[in-house]
């Protein structure tokens, strides 16, 4: 049963493919805040999108605002052969490279309101979500062929001042996943080796619960400062294993049944600051900290009542950015930053074609424009260079195809929100 035991492990692993912020997490949350290279975000509270940045944020958001966001992700993350192979007997694994990332829209939504000295909103985002696909009979095909999610958290926060300068808020999550993932099986390894491949399609879903909340802090010459956390998630999804077996092929071994999972998503921690420096310039920075070394295990259970642990090793990391805003008339904002993103996966052998995770530099721009009274059309672009990483890994099932070589990864995206504020 190695194989079933593993696989799915790195499938919940696996959720987003190669994301745009550590592991496999989404950072994108905000289009205004995507012009700053999200500098400052726990700070600048620019509209309600804050949020999820920092509840304690809506304090500073006067009226009430109705935000729909999308971005629209374009990740690259170009695999290149450098030897990979079977191990037992050194047959080179036959198959083109690939480039399995996928374009994705990603959207939030935000409403706040305030009643007597209370704000409130609710925010709906992805924090974890896109696809990768490679074509089925390339090099890394007994690695991944397929991996899709959609999560959805639901994450009401209602915040209030303290005193005149210090403002606190809090939110619960209910976080939502479902993950998809293919990939194949050579089950003809011990006589003819990538001969008789089959097949294997897991599913599985479930909900998580989390909590988060916030500190803002408002300096007598109106800069400010932003404390803010999120609570690990654990999620235990429930789905089914399905196996397509060569008809010349009996093994009760791979027989379709249910499964159950669990993994513990990250906690976050950030610090933000923003400071004007006069009437029309803001500076932005932020320093963001997350716990990926939590994700010490994936545990696995199956129906035939079997039960498998697979250790791992990620990092907790940091992202750092700075950026700065512009009021260049009543009517128009410029937006800009730069943000280095560290990656928890230490070494290649961590490395996965589900996850081709690599540090990144980001570049963004962006602009505000107050089109009405009471709307805003905000639009960014980023640009993120991820350069080459190695990757030289064990598929899980058999540990015979190693996979040798590097990916070449970058992302673009392109954000527009538009912000009601009524």
């Amino acid at each position: 049963m190695k194989f079933k035991k593993s696989v799915i492990g790195l499938g919940i692993l696996g959720v987003s493919g190669w994301v745009q912020a550590s592991g496999f997490a989404l950072i994108e949350q905000s289009a205004s805040g995507q012009g700053t290279s999200y500098a400052g975000a726990a700070a600048s509270a620019e509209d309600a999108s804050i949020l999820w940045f920092n509840p304690a944020g809506l304090t500073q958001v006067q009226d009430n605002q109705l935000i729909g966001a999308a971005h629209v992700i374009a990740p690259s993350a170009a695999f290149r052969n450098q030897g990979s192979r079977i191990v037992f007997n050194q047959e080179p694994l036959r198959g083109a490279d690939g480039d399995g990332a996928q374009t994705s829209v990603v959207p939030n939504f935000y409403w706040k309101s305030r009643y007597q000295d209370l704000d409130f909103g609710v925010g709906i985002n992805v924090p974890f979500g896109s696809s990768i696909e490679y074509d089925q009979d390339w090099v890394g095909r007994y690695h991944a062929v397929y991996t899709s999610t959609t999560t959805v958290n639901i994450n009401p926060a209602i915040a209030t001042r303290l005193t005149p300068n210090l403002a606190f808020g809090m939110g619960v999550n209910f976080q939502y996943i479902d993950v998809n993932l293919t990939q194949k099986i050579d089950f003809g390894l011990t006589s003819t080796p990538q001969e008789n491949d089959g097949y294997a399609d897991l599913q599985a879903d479930g909900w998580g619960l989390g909590f988060n909340f916030g500190f803002l802090y408002t300096f007598a010459n109106q800069a400010q400062l932003g404390l803010s956390y999120r609570s690990e998630i654990e999620h235990r999804a429930d789905g089914r294993a399905d196996f397509t077996v060569p008809t010349n092929v009996t093994s009760a071994q791979y027989a379709d049944q249910s499964i159950e999972s669990s993994v513990t998503l990250p906690a976050t921690a950030s610090i933000s600051l923003a400071y004007p420096y006069d009437s029309q310039l803001t500076l932005l920075a932020d320093a963001t900290w997350t716990g990926w070394s939590s994700f010490d295990e994936l545990r696995i259970e199956f129906a035939n009542k079997s039960d498998s642990v697979q250790p791992e090793q990620w990092r907790d990391v940091m992202r750092y950015s700075v950026g700065a805003l512009y009021q260049l008339s009543p009517q128009w904002i410029l937006r800009t930053g730069f943000a280095y993103d560290q990656t928890p996966i230490p070494n290649p052998t961590l490395r996965t074609p589900r996850i081709p995770d690599s540090d990144r530099l980001w570049l963004s721009i962006g602009a505000g424009y107050q089109w009405q009274k009471n709307l805003r059309l905000d639009v960014a672009y980023s640009h993120l260079w991820g350069g080459q990483e190695k990757i030289d890994a064990l598929d899980a099932d058999t540990e015979q195809h190693r996979l040798i070589g590097t990916f070449d990864t970058k992302v673009d995206i392109l954000s527009a929100q538009l912000v009601w504020s009524y």
